[in-house]
């Protein structure tokens, strides 16, 4: 690309450039090394489910404090991929609540909220602080909440004399989703086909740029850099990248900034580039069909939030969490669909020829391994015990692949899935396909049949 074509932005001109982070569809992959955003993004939600004190090197609070936690859909996906139920448990949340549902009085508990800074959610604080529902209110944003709410806040629990109950109120600057190390999204809906609407208004794109840098801002808050912009000219990225580089300007000047009372930040500013793409930079891929792995699993079955849901072998539905803390899903998430299955089959018998070598050390060759039968002398006896946990998990997570691949090739098979990977290949290879064989893929399988 031309440098007459590209625009760039920059607080400052003075610092180096280290890490770059780049757009995709929905999503945002940041590329640098140490930096993850789930152990970021946890660090700061534990701390918030702690009232916001400092916890100790376990992770936990020095003083236990059972709460409530209360919160927004916008902020229950932000949780979603990051905590589980025994971690609220962990840090003394008893109940968890959607702040739109009918909720019983806990006179003597805090309440810890979670919520986007916007009118309703507001309302229904005061209203519940109005009411006493708790002995006491935290109340902590997804992203900065605008001074005219704050107002309404403070005047709300003023006129029903509840501004008592209030003890603390934080911008948490979490307004986006981690999904992986390396992997977030700002969770808005349907913007790209708002911003290439005809018959979009200037306050409607003006709304969803300030949201997308909204929630941008608070990424390089959590990540605690102030990044030099790199945008094509024209189009909604440079108008979001004019936008958010204003806003860090506005921010930096101010004395107590965000970015100067992170200790890293100060002892070490580094640049990183920021390149910001509109999706109609390369469109075809966000359409094209990805043989891989992640991307079926993604397309095909509907991963969201790190979470499916898909037909078990004895019917019903079985639902799987697909994250970091998964080793197969980290490791082979990139490979095409037929070396995952080849892999999951070689874990596999791997994991059976471990079976039968703990069986036969404990003395207990060609029997089923169940922790249960084990004889021998007592060393092998507690090596075959300690094993048990480790092969335990194994085998739930080649299970849980075994399963999800099954599933895969069932959709793969029906809806001809390889045929459309095929043809497109064949496209980016040739520069074009024969007309009536693609139509006869867009018509599907019967069509080709009869």
């Amino acid at each position: 690309m031309a440098t007459s074509s590209v625009r760039s932005y920059s607080p400052s001109s003075k610092l180096h450039t280290s890490m770059t982070v780049r757009q995709a569809v929905h999503k945002l992959r940041l590329y640098r090394k140490n930096v993850s955003f789930i152990t970021k993004d946890k660090k700061c939600i534990i701390r918030m489910l702690n009232l916001n004190q400092p916890v100790n090197s376990t992770g936990t609070a020095n003083e236990k404090v059972y709460k409530i936690l209360i919160y927004d859909k916008f902020c229950q996906n932000i949780l979603s991929p990051l905590i589980h139920v025994k971690d609220l448990r962990k840090h003394g949340v008893t109940l968890y609540f959607l702040i739109d549902e009918d909720r019983k009085p806990g006179h003597d508990v805090p309440a810890v909220y979670f919520v986007q800074p916007n009118q309703s959610n507001i309302q229904r604080i005061v209203a519940d602080a109005s009411r006493s529902l708790y002995d006491s209110f935290h109340l902590n944003f997804s992203a900065s909440i605008p001074r005219p709410l704050l107002e309404d806040l403070a005047s709300g629990t003023l006129n029903s004399d509840s501004i008592h109950k209030i003890l603390k109120v934080h911008d948490q600057y979490l307004e986006f989703v981690s999904f992986e190390d390396n992997l977030f999204s700002l969770s808005q809906k349907s913007t790209y086909v708002q911003l290439n609407d005809p018959s979009a208004g200037d306050k409607e794109i003006e709304d969803i740029i300030e949201r997308i840098v909204s929630g941008l801002f608070c990424v390089l808050v959590t990540l605690a850099v102030a990044p030099i912009i790199r945008c094509p000219r024209g189009g909604p990225a440079e108008l979001v990248a004019s936008a958010l580089d204003q806003k860090l300007r506005d921010h930096l000047l101010s004395k107590n900034n965000l970015f100067s009372e992170s200790g890293s930040f100060a002892s070490s500013f580094q640049r990183p580039i920021l390149c910001m793409f509109d999706r109609n930079f390369e469109l075809s891929a966000a359409i094209q069909h990805d043989f891989r792995y992640r991307p079926l699993v993604h397309d095909v079955l509907g991963l969201k939030l790190n979470r499916l849901s898909v037909p078990g072998e004895k019917g019903g539905m079985k639902s799987y969490e697909l994250d970091r803390s998964d080793p197969f899903w980290m490791a082979n998430g990139s490979l095409e669909f037929p070396e995952v299955a080849v892999e999951v089959e070689t874990q596999l018998n791997t994991y059976k020829k471990d079976v039968d070598e703990v069986n036969r050390t404990g003395g207990t060759a060609g029997a089923e391994f169940d922790g249960t039968d084990l004889i021998g002398n007592t060393k092998h006896l507690m090596n075959a015990v300690n094993s048990l946990p480790e092969l335990t998990e194994r085998k739930l997570v080649i299970d849980k692949h075994t399963n999800i691949a099954t599933v895969l090739l069932g959709e793969k098979k029906e809806r001809s899935l390889d045929s459309y990977v095929k043809k497109e290949n064949d496209m980016m290879v040739r520069g074009g396909i024969d007309r009536n064989e693609l139509l006869a893929v867009l018509k599907g399988k019967r069509y080709q049949d009869g």
